[in-house]
């Protein structure tokens, strides 16, 4: 199951160095969520709930509340310890080899939010981007 994970820049440094982090809320197509969006595809379900988890990972920026930064996790069944509306919690800690990709988040003029993708390999060069300034 693919799950959304909003973080700040240095928390997902600190992931990516340490290899293991707890993450107590992680958005996922729970149940219930997808009971409730029955109308969409698997495709529309995961854009709605990154932009879910799109909204909580710009309020982790302070300094910037209009961009944001969140991790796509593959999660097995297995792994799940308690399943909420449109989010879960784990068993245990969630390790980094579950990283599919990183999100960067960017609230528009519009107040649209805009997304945008990077693979596993460009996450440690998109953090140092964010930390000099060059989004």
């Amino acid at each position: 199951m693919r799950a959304y994970l909003p973080l700040s820049p240095t928390d997902i440094a600190l992931f990516l160095s340490s290899k293991s982090i707890h993450a107590p809320k992680l958005y996922a197509p729970t149940i219930k969520f997808l009971t409730d969006n029955i109308g969409h595809d698997e495709e529309e379900i995961e854009y709605m709930l990154s932009l879910l988890a799109a909204n909580d990972a710009m309020e982790l920026v302070s300094s910037n509340p209009k961009i944001g930064t969140l991790l796509a996790l593959e999660i097995e069944s297995k792994e799940i310890a308690v399943e909420e509306t449109d989010s879960i919690e784990l068993t245990g800690e969630l390790v980094w080899d579950r990283v599919e990709c990183l999100f960067t988040c960017i609230l528009d003029e519009e107040g649209d939010i805009e997304l945008t993708w990077y693979a596993t390999q460009e996450i440690e060069d998109q953090l140092a981007r964010i930390a000099s300034g060059n989004k």
